[in-house]
Parts: structure tokens; C-alpha cells; sequence
């Protein structure tokens, strides 16, 4: 699954809740302002929560993965250009220790909303992949993880 789109909605439905957050189903999602490739997510049913996002297909260009047609079901999707998929990124002092959850990405349906988070059982990839500042080169935004 590769990633272009961009976000339609801002008001998100988690029909399966994030892992640890199980009453928690109605979320917020915002850009970040500013030149970088950060969201937050945060739930309408509780003000404490949020989340820091950002696309795993712009952290590593490597980052693949596939959509059960369950889940496609469950999100109401027409057409794989309905999906985003982003994942929660714990910031850290001193930014370099940053991590980005690539083992359990958000799978977000721009048109309606619908949104669920997914376990890539059976991948290698971390929870806690180390996520290294960006480095911006003219548009692009160039960001590393450390195996």
C-alpha cells in the first residue's frame, strides 16, 4: 500500500478503538502547523487524550503492509485512494529519541471518517521504531529510522 492523499475529514470514528483506549471512539485529527509531517489526534469523549501521528510511508519508503477485505468492509471503503494510514508517534527530550509505532498504524478512511487501528502481526516491524529528526531538502521532508 503506497500514500498520496490527503485528509477529507477531520471528525473520526474508531470503530475498533486504538489499543489502551478502549473508551475512547470519537477523535479529532489536526495538522500540525508549520513544515512537517505531524497530526494530533485527539478523542472527543476524553480531553486528556491525544496523540501525536505522522505517515509511516514518509518515515520509512520501505513501510508496506495489506488491508484484510474485512477490514476494507468494516471502513466502508470504495477505493484504496479513501485511505490514509498514519501512526502514533511518541515524542521524546531529546527529539532524536522519538518513536513511531509502525507495527500497529491507524487506517483512516478520508471520505466518511471511519477509521481503525491495525496489528501487523506476523511483521517485523516495531512499536518502537526510533524516529530521527527530519531533514528537509527543498519540499521533501527526508526522515530516518534506525534499525
Amino acid at each position: 500500500m503506497a500514500q498520496s492523499q490527503t485528509m477529507h475529514v477531520e471528525k473520526l470514528d474508531f470503530v475498533n478503538s486504538i489499543v489502551g483506549f478502549e473508551h475512547c471512539r470519537y477523535f479529532n485529527l489536526e495538522k500540525v502547523e508549520g513544515d512537517n509531517p505531524f497530526f494530533i489526534l485527539k478523542s472527543d469523549q476524553d480531553p486528556e487524550i491525544e496523540f501525536v501521528l505522522a505517515s509511516p510511508f514518509e518515515i520509512n519508503r520501505e513501510y508496506e503492509f495489506e488491508i484484510g477485505d474485512e477490514v476494507l468492509a468494516e471502513l466502508e471503503v470504495q477505493s484504496s485512494e479513501d485511505l490514509v494510514v498514519l501512526a502514533i508517534v511518541t515524542i521524546n527530550n531529546p527529539f532524536a529519541n522519538s518513536t513511531i509505532n509502525l507495527f500497529a498504524p491507524l487506517v483512516i478512511n478520508v471520505i466518511n471518517g471511519i477509521s481503525r487501528q491495525i496489528i501487523l502481526n506476523g511483521s517485523d516491524y516495531q512499536i518502537r521504531a526510533l524516529l530521527q529528526p527530519a531533514q528537509y531538502k527543498g519540499d521533501e521532508i527526508h526522515v530516518n529510522i534506525e534499525p
